[in-house]
């Protein structure tokens, strides 16, 4: 049977299960995090701080066009997480097939979409011109590179899905040290570092979805890949589409809503551009546990689900919820209190003012990601329940509508950087306000009268 090599979600000591699936999910984001941060170092080393700003300034843009189309690995995993739940071998077996078809046919469309329009969203968010064309040619080659980076994103979270959290970890940290030797050797040898970048991380996610597709493919239950006999089945693209099209929207919301934070951090210079790239990669750091506790939320509470296992759907969330909360706050005030530290060796020894803008950045962000992680709990279970609409409508008002307003209305009433930075803290606490009514109410009706939305 397709568990008995698994980790089974529905049995056992949860909160030790818990911890070893979030932890593997932790360290892969995290590493990932790390040789991102590896590339800025090169940069900001070796090139600069403009070298770093260029980058920095594609940051929302890929984000945008990226995470759009993770979303529906996302909704391959609620999906999968019910059918597993249900010990559902057939419908399994079509979800993948599924999953792994569209990750290659919606990537090719984004680095063609991609490539065509990064200057006009490099000219939308007011990119300064002595980053322009360092962040053209980066944005240009890293999105070319779509179809690769969907593919590990959405058979990573097949693997995870299945109970295999491990493997992803190891694949990410092989390609994470070819992306890191390339730099080097790439910036020693091309006159654009920039390109020399961009090109090493392509390089690197080529190995990390080649390395995915291959387990899967040597998998000894019936989730293993044929690729010949793979076929894409509209029933299960449908139900991945249902849960995955709100959490794409919820996913574009944040970078969609930080296109005009891009503009107005565009607007104070490269040293702020840089400063604010590289406190974003930093607090990446704290962000790996935020997801990856996130993750083992929606997945232990959505296979639980499947097997009606209330009590365990219960003690998923709240275990789970507990543990982020208390790790991501304490490593969040931790790393903002050696936040000088890191951004010294990031941005080089003489980028003082840029580190200053790092600061007030990391102390706006890294400092609550507390409530950021409250927020992903909530977020995380409502996608279990079977509402990620809800998760949607909420990021569009509090998320993207709150952050139009306070750009638009509050920031002109007092224009200093620390104003641009706060509309992330205030938005986090208003979305956690809401969050936590909206899950009140369905936890509420699942646990009291057992109503939970149907696959």
């Amino acid at each position: 049977m397709l568990l008995k090599k698994k980790v089974n979600a529905t049995e056992g000591p949860l909160l030790s299960l818990i911890f070893t699936f979030a932890i593997p999910l932790v360290l892969t984001t995290l590493m990932q995090d790390l040789f991102n941060i590896a590339d800025k170092a090169v940069l900001g080393n070796m090139a600069g701080t403009i070298a770093v700003a260029a980058i920095g300034a594609t940051g929302s843009i890929t984000t945008l066009i990226i995470n759009g189309a993770v979303g529906l690995g996302t909704g391959t995993s609620i999906v999968l997480a019910r059918y597993i739940g249900q010990k559902d071998n057939e419908k399994i077996r079509s979800t993948i097939d599924t999953a792994l078809i569209s990750s290659i046919i919606v990537g090719a469309i984004l680095a063609v979409l991609g490539v065509i329009f990064a200057p006009w969203f490099l000219k939308l968010t007011n990119c300064p011109d002595d980053c322009y064309n360092g962040a053209l040619l980066y944005i240009r080659i890293y999105i070319s590179g779509a179809p690769f980076t969907l593919l590990y994103n959405y058979s990573a979270a097949i693997l995870r899905t299945l109970g295999d959290t491990r493997r992803p970890l190891a694949y990410i940290t092989v390609a994470g040290i070819v992306n890191v030797c390339l730099n080097v050797i790439l910036c020693l040898i091309l006159t654009e570092k920039v390109a020399a970048v961009a090109i090493a991380t392509i390089a690197s996610k080529i190995v990390s979805s080649v390395l995915a597709c291959k387990r899967l493919m040597n998998l000894e239950d019936e989730a293993r890949v044929v690729v010949k006999n793979m076929k894409f089945n509209m029933s299960s693209f449908g139900s991945i589409v249902r849960f995955g099209i709100p959490v794409s929207v919820s996913n574009m919301i944040f970078p969609l809503a930080n296109l005009q934070i891009l503009t107005a951090v565009n607007s104070y210079g490269h040293d702020a551009i840089a400063g604010s790239s590289a406190a974003t990669s930093i607090n990446s750091i704290v962000n790996a546990f935020v997801a990856g506790f996130g993750m083992a939320t929606t997945n232990f509470m959505g296979q639980n689900i499947g097997a009606k296992k209330p009590e365990r759907v219960k003690q998923s969330f709240w275990y789970s919820a507990a543990v982020n909360v208390l790790i991501s706050g304490t490593i969040g005030a931790v790393v903002y209190l050696s936040g000088r530290l890191w951004l010294r060796l990031i941005l080089g020894a003489d980028s003082d003012t840029a580190i200053e803008y790092g600061l007030i950045r990391m102390g706006c962000v890294t400092l609550f990601m507390f409530v950021n992680a409250i927020n992903r709990s909530f977020n995380s279970a409502l996608q279990a329940f079977g509402y990620p609409v809800l998760t949607s409508a909420t990021n569009i008002v509090f998320t993207l509508g709150f952050r139009v307003i306070w750009m638009q209305v509050i920031y002109p009433m007092n224009r200093t950087f620390e104003m641009v930075m706060l509309c992330f803290t205030v938005s986090w606490i208003l979305n956690m306000i809401f969050y936590g009514a909206c899950f009140a109410v369905i936890y509420y009706r699942y646990v009291k009268k057992g109503i939970c939305k149907k696959i």
